[in-house]
């Protein structure tokens, strides 16, 4: 029981050691597929998690049943209240269990501050858990703080995390995630490059991370040495979900905004090859940060049919107030940079981004990708490039600030 969350939460788990008669091991598998934030798996999470009787699992777990089958059925706000709930109750690997849950709500819910807390709790209740479940929940705990801006705690975590489990994927994405927020771009890709496991297809975050490379690329100007990281590594899949396009649409949208005119003609086929990707996805789309990103391909292909249909579906799905002012602004200005209509975009963008928090899910340095195409747009219209702000950014650092 105890080493089947282990690997769950390591993001290691092995399809081969799931017994389908084991009903605590149709909870983990359920677990998993909520994780993906893919309607397919939702579903089959719902069927997994309704024919496995109650009573068949420890008290303990049956609550966490219900919050994972509340989750898979569209409600993930009451699914993340029912997990932060239990958790403070928690021993072992129920601890590690519903504590990464917990933790993973709050991430696609983009609340950041839940996500702290969190990751305190679990840190809490780590000396009840074996060795290797505590080092992963510093992991969870470094991600939770890099999020709020504890950079020096999170690295701190990460380590001690690494320092148990010195192939933890998640503690290292944690100090990643720092190490750029920083502007610590070669540190960043050192760290990449020196994972003691290296990067096979069969590694959990592959593309991730190599799209945290990329990005360090970018972020140096080097955008030829992205784009090969784009051909290479970002789009060698392996697994037709939407996450690894999700990476890819994120970099090349970097990549077009980043590169000017001459470039964006070199990146016409790998937009429609990532459109193509998406079609599927839009026929059965299932969470905001994942409807931006395919909205983004359509909109470069301008496919305007399955880019309506997916802010038809988003509007459908989230609550009004929300749709209204957070995801059609978003949607709009996405639309309008793709015209390069920039007046249209800056405008419709400002209004989502005017927001403290924007509640999309996916980390900041994600979410970034919003803020970059409302500076590129305002860059156009003042008659200069987003290439610009990347010169301006670059000398400020290089000068000891931060932009």
């Amino acid at each position: 029981m105890e080493s089947i969350v282990e690997d769950l939460v390591a993001l290691r788990l092995d399809p081969r050691t799931v017994r389908a008669n084991d009903p605590f091991h149709g909870l983990i598998v359920a677990a998993d597929g909520v994780t993906s934030m893919e309607a397919a798996r939702f579903r089959e999470a719902v069927e997994i998690l309704e024919g496995i009787a109650p009573d068949t699992l420890g008290p303990e777990f049956r609550t966490t049943r219900e919050a994972v089958l509340s989750w898979a059925r569209g409600d993930l706000p009451g699914a993340c209240e029912v997990l932060t709930e239990c958790l403070q109750n928690s021993r072992g690997e129920h601890a590690l269990l519903t504590g990464y849950l917990a933790h993973m709500a709050n991430f696609f819910l983009g609340d950041n501050e839940g996500l702290l807390e969190t990751g305190r709790v679990i840190v809490e209740l780590s000396s009840t858990m074996s060795r290797h479940g505590a080092g992963l929940s510093d992991g969870l705990l470094a991600f939770a703080l890099e999020e709020c801006g504890h950079y020096s705690d999170a690295i701190s975590a990460a380590e001690r995390a690494m320092s148990v489990n010195h192939d933890d994927v998640y503690a290292l994405h944690a100090k990643v995630h720092v190490l750029q927020r920083m502007r610590e771009n070669k540190a960043a890709q050192e760290s990449i490059s020196r994972y003691p496991r290296g990067w096979g297809t069969g590694e959990p975050m592959r593309i991730h991370m190599w799209w945290h490379f990329a990005v360090a690329l970018l972020d140096e100007g080097e955008l030829d040495e992205a784009l090969r990281c784009f051909q290479l590594e970002v789009r060698r899949k392996s697994s037709a979900g939407a996450l690894e396009d999700l990476d890819a649409v994120a970099l090349l949208w970097r990549l077009e905004m980043l590169g000017g005119q001459d470039f964006s003609q070199m990146l016409v086929p790998h937009w429609a090859a990532l459109a193509e990707d998406w079609s599927a996805y839009a026929g059965d789309p299932g969470y905001i940060f994942n409807d931006l990103h395919a909205a983004m391909a359509f909109a470069k292909v301008e496919n305007h049919h399955l880019f309506e249909s997916i802010v038809t579906s988003c509007r459908d799905r989230e609550a009004p107030e929300f749709f209204q002012q957070v995801c059609r602004p978003l949607f709009d200005g996405i639309a309008a940079f793709a015209k390069r209509d920039y007046a249209t975009c800056t405008w419709k963008m400002q209004r989502a981004l005017d927001r403290q928090h924007l509640r999309i899910g996916g980390s900041k340095l994600q979410q970034g990708i919003f803020h970059w195409t409302r500076n590129a747009a305002d860059a156009y219209l003042r008659g200069g490039s987003p290439r610009d702000l990347l010169s301006s950014h670059t000398h400020s650092r290089t000068n000891g600030g931060m932009s």
